[in-house]
């Protein structure tokens, strides 16, 4: 059979199936060409709406660009990229082979070579992937369906706000999308054709799309499923021998299994989860594939959970409809085949469909929880968008087929080819339209601060500071240097930590990890200088217990936060609050918080000014509701004669973690300072705290207050 690629081949009429020995291909090109008008103005036209919309697909992901903030990932990629240029090998300081990525590491690194190594230099690879897969999804859907078909996958995957956001930062996913494409691509057509040589390119383009992201393993079973099935019924659709029934099957299979096996150890070599460096022994390697797929792979229980974590993909806002259109082409499809009246345009449908929901539901169940997350099936984006287009050119054919008649003296074919052209023209329009407030949203965005926050720190940076982070390569890039690492070694977050010598570091810069919060008070109460750079959400949710960021909030003083990000120093000589209060008491404001008790201790030193004397005073809170203003503490230190002879107001753990914030029962310590003046004659002092609105000054009652000033006696205090 001609091989020439799906030209004239996937958007005809229902035809029925040729006789035995006759070509399918041969039957369509003496059937009428129905795929549109072909004349040279209509492919101008064409060309001149793929190449507005390529400078769209370009403007907006230049604009995210230029314009967002690094998510933190990018800047382990960064980091990669920079080690390539100075080593020729993704090793990060700490000594871990870093192979998530590592293909996309490697153009990073050539364009770092070509144009200077900066984070806008990497985004702009990956941007380009980006575009290439909008040239790439309309080729495809040309080929496959129909001009119109590939104009509409183009706008989706043009102007969409996923493939924007991965099209604009430093990672991967765009490189992934054009492996796989083209993997499906060929694979298709050396089924079509039975051409072994389009599946070992295939078999190529799958290797490097496992070689950029190990997610590509999870379509091996898809893409054999759906080459075998849709073989098979386009073998007998067409009275010839199904592709898999030659010589070249086992050699085939053979290429599968090697590409397999070395996504295995390039993963196992990059030291997932932490475990140990790879033996290079036969053993070795054996185990090593063995923990790999322990570690990705689990089956589970829990559909509902599962499908939670990848639900948006299919039913966000902007996936809802080209979900269903892609639902509508899949069905249309199948229908036709249950009628016999399956056509070749059906194949490609049933291809791309059944290695989408293959995939899908091998996701569902049978990969780790911590790999059920949508931003993996992003690489199966041009195929949902591709079903997607199919189904509205399908259903653009049947309106343009009963739309009244013209005065344009045109054929009948040539009626319906023109009036479906202006159905398309006219979707593409809806579906930018329909697209463009989530992509607005998306670029209204511009991230967490990290180039304040770190410009600040390397500002205000003296001889002899030191840094610590939850994010080491962002410290690395920003700073040259990450000092200490302090995040949970469990859960989620225990695979950023290596042992190297018995010490735990993490796994990007190698710096020591501090594991309790002992170590933690050690490196922040010393006389050196220390800044904390964290995440908002890494700082109060993620990275620390309760207790642990209520201690480093105590031994710290907050410096600045810029858009999420939180910078902290270190307060010398600075005390390890207890877990539990000292002194215990029961005291409801309003039964809105209860104050549970409190701990204090003197720090007397000497300063410029003279000596003072600072009472450390923790308060330890617990919400009974949540709380509806964040509350102003106030302790005041009282003379036998009732008068303040100083007080401290604040906001408890304010601007970080705000009392609107307190989760209700959970234990809030927060730390106050009273600052003694020196005029302040030793002897016995009364300490009284309390909670007020800031804006009105109104005290929040005290249930059963005496006192008539709705505050609570802490008791008697002997000032030194």
């Amino acid at each position: 059979m001609h091989c020439r690629p799906f030209a004239l081949l996937m958007n005809e009429p229902s035809i029925p199936r040729p006789p035995r020995g006759t070509s399918s291909l041969q039957a369509v090109r003496e059937s009428e060409n129905p795929v549109g008008l072909s004349s040279p103005d209509s492919t101008r036209l064409s060309l001149l709406a793929l190449g507005g919309l390529f400078l769209l697909a370009a403007w907006l992901r230049w604009r995210y660009l230029v314009t967002v903030q690094p998510y933190p990932d990018e800047f382990v990629t960064l980091l990669a990229v920079k080690m390539i240029l100075q080593k020729g090998v993704p090793v990060l300081p700490s000594g871990l082979f870093y192979e998530h990525g590592l293909l996309f590491s490697y153009a990073g690194a050539a364009a770092g070579a070509l144009f200077g190594f900066s984070r806008e230099t990497v985004r702009a690879t990956s941007m380009l992937f980006g575009l290439l897969t909008v040239l790439l999804t309309w080729h495809v859907g040309r080929r496959w369906f129909s001009p119109g078909a590939g104009l509409l996958a183009a706008v989706l995957i043009a102007v969409g706000p996923d493939a924007v956001l991965w099209g604009g930062r430093a990672r991967m996913y765009t490189l992934l999308q054009v492996w796989v494409l083209l993997a499906l691509y060929f694979a298709f057509a050396g089924i079509l054709f039975n051409r072994p040589r389009w599946r070992h390119l295939a078999l190529a383009f799958y290797l490097g799309a496992t070689l950029t992201q190990f997610v590509a393993i999870t379509l091996i079973p898809p893409l054999v499923l759906a080459t075998v099935g849709v073989g098979w019924l386009v073998a007998r659709w067409r009275g010839q021998t199904a592709w898999f029934r030659s010589r070249w099957t086992w050699l085939e299979a053979g290429g599968l299994f090697a590409v397999a096996l070395i996504a295995f150890l390039v993963k196992r070599a990059g030291q997932p989860k932490g475990v140990v460096p790879l033996e290079a022994t036969g053993r070795g390697v054996l185990e090593g594939i063995a923990q790999v797929a322990a570690i990705y792979g689990d089956f589970s229980v829990s559909l509902a959970d599962s499908w939670g974590a990848l639900s948006s993909f299919f039913i966000a806002p902007e996936a809802f409809v080209p979900t269903a259109l892609a639902l509508l082409a899949t069905g249309w499809a199948c229908f036709n085949m249950l009628r016999r009246r399956s056509r070749e345009g059906d194949y490609p449908t049933l291809f791309l469909a059944l290695v989408l929901a293959v995939t899908t539901l091998e996701m569902l169940l049978f990969v780790s929880s911590e790999r059920r997350d949508e931003k993996y099936l992003f690489m199966l984006q041009p195929a949902l968008f591709l079903l997607a287009a199919d189904g509205l050119t399908r259903l653009g054919k049947q309106i343009a087929r009963v739309w009244p008649a013209g005065p344009v003296n045109l054929k009948a074919s040539q009626a319906v080819n023109l009036r479906s052209a202006v159905l398309n023209l006219a979707f593409s329009l809806v579906l930018v339209a329909y697209t463009w407030p989530f992509t607005s949203a998306l670029l209204a965005v511009t991230g967490s601060d990290y180039d304040t926050a770190f410009g600040y720190v390397r500002d205000h940076w003296q001889d002899g500071d030191t840094v610590l982070t939850g994010t080491p390569a962002a410290a690395a890039l920003y700073l040259g240097r990450n000092d200490y690492y302090a995040v949970r070694g469990t859960g989620g977050y225990a695979y950023r930590i290596l042992w190297r010598d018995g010490q735990g570091v993490d796994r990007w810069i190698g710096s020591p990890w501090l594991d309790t919060d002992e170590q933690v008070h050690a490196v922040l109460s010393a006389s050196s200088r220390v800044w904390l750079v964290l995440e908002r959400w890494g700082l109060i949710k993620e990275y620390y217990s309760p207790l642990t960021m209520q201690r480093i909030m105590a031994m710290t003083d907050f410096v600045r936060e810029d858009n999420g990000i939180i910078v902290l120093r270190s307060r010398a000589g600075a005390s390890l609050i207890p877990e539990n209060p000292t002194i215990r008491m029961s005291a409801n404001f309003d039964q809105q918080v209860s104050l549970e008790g409190y701990h204090k201790t003197w720090q007397m030193a000497r300063n410029p000014d003279g000596e003072y004397r600072d009472l450390d005073l923790i308060l330890y809170w617990q919400v009974l509701r949540p709380l509806p203003y964040d509350y102003t503490v106030f302790v005041h230190l009282r003379d036998e004669d009732g008068h303040s002879v100083t007080q401290a107001d604040h906001q408890p753990l304010g601007p970080v973690f705000p009392p609107t914030l307190w989760p209700v029962g959970q234990t809030i310590r927060e730390h106050s300072v009273l600052r003694v003046p020196s005029q302040v004659p030793p002897g016995t002092y009364t300490l009284w705290a309390g909670l007020y609105r800031l804006d009105t000054l109104e005290r929040l009652p005290v249930i059963g207050d005496s006192s008539g000033e709705n505050a609570v006696s802490l008791g008697q205090v002997i000032v030194p």
